[in-house]
C-alpha cells in the first residue's frame, strides 16, 4: 500500500498515533513516523510501547495488523518512537 493511503487509513482507525511522512522527522521519503507514538488510544492502550514484551517490536497489536495487512512493518527508533516502512 502506497504511504499517503496508508498514512490516511491509520489517521481515521488511530487518530492519536499522529502518522505522518517520514519527510517530517528526518527529511527522506519511504516511511510513516508516529508522531503519537507515546500517547494513548481511545481503548486506553499505548500506541507503542518499546517494553511490552507481548507486542511485536513495541507497536500495538491492533495497529501491527493494519501493518502487516497493507505490507508493512513497525520498527522503533528509540525507546519513545516508531516508525513504519514498506516489507520489499
Amino acid at each position: 500500500m502506497k504511504t499517503e493511503k496508508l498514512i490516511a487509513k491509520l489517521e481515521k482507525m488511530f487518530p492519536e498515533s499522529k502518522p505522518v511522512c517520514t519527510m517530517e522527522w528526518n527529511g527522506r521519503l519511504g516511511g510513516i513516523w508516529f508522531r503519537g507514538s507515546e500517547d494513548v488510544l481511545a481503548d486506553g492502550e499505548r500506541v507503542f510501547d518499546n517494553y511490552n514484551m507481548d507486542w511485536n517490536y513495541g507497536m500495538n497489536p491492533r495497529i501491527d495488523r493494519v501493518l502487516d495487512e497493507a505490507g508493512w512493518y513497525a520498527e522503533p527508533y528509540d525507546a519513545g518512537t516508531c516508525m513504519a516502512y514498506p516489507i520489499n
